[in-house]
């Protein structure tokens, strides 16, 4: 470490103690060391697969079909990633009372992981372990929608259909819109597109 990063660091802690309210504000960085691979770097999923946009989701069931299976081949990674030494310090920060919310990009839980209760994470593009349907708003758990796309898989009459209808789709739809995996094309410059 150098003398200017030292120097930051204690800049950094000193504003922290002096400050009666802070919030932290995370993105992929932070769950790299995690195991979660980020979006936009070289190397990252982008370079490897292009976004799915919400429309496109929404719209075309063969969208749909495939940002559900990147999803469901991502699980593994999802549920056995741990939070890291940042994630346990921002935890700790908000556990002291020095931090009110976590403000973060990354859909991967390990904030709520590391001890931050639900309710001081904002998160920004959605999280990996639920989907909220676009009609009624219920919640549902991902394990669940996993069993039940693997049991629709099987049904030739459910792939020939792309039934947007139902809640399985509704909570597909809500969950892309609010995750990495489907924005708009509103933001499909480069700059925005991850």
């Amino acid at each position: 470490m150098t003398d200017i990063e030292r120097d930051d660091i204690r800049r950094l802690a000193d504003l922290v103690r002096q400050s009666s309210c802070a919030v932290v504000f995370t993105g992929a960085g932070i769950s790299t060391e995690s195991g979660i691979p980020d979006f936009r770097s070289p190397g990252g999923v982008w370079d490897k697969m292009a976004p799915i946009y919400f429309d496109d989701f929404v719209n075309d069931p063969v969208m749909r079909k495939e940002a559900w299976r990147r999803r469901f081949a991502m699980e593994d990674m999802f549920s056995t990633a741990k939070p890291n030494a940042g994630h346990l310090a921002v935890a700790k920060l908000v556990e002291r009372s020095k931090v009110s919310h976590v403000i973060t990009q990354n859909i991967d839980n390990l904030h709520q992981a590391s001890g931050v209760p639900a309710e001081s994470v904002i998160e920004l593009h959605g999280n990996t372990t639920y989907a909220t349907c676009l009609v009624c708003s219920t919640r549902y758990e991902i394990a669940p929608l996993r069993k039940h796309a693997c049991a629709r898989r099987s049904s030739s009459a459910a792939r020939a259909a792309g039934d947007r209808s139902s809640a399985y789709l509704r909570a597909a739809a809500k969950w892309a819109a609010a995750s990495r995996w489907a924005p708009s094309r509103a933001a499909r410059s480069p700059a925005a597109s991850e």
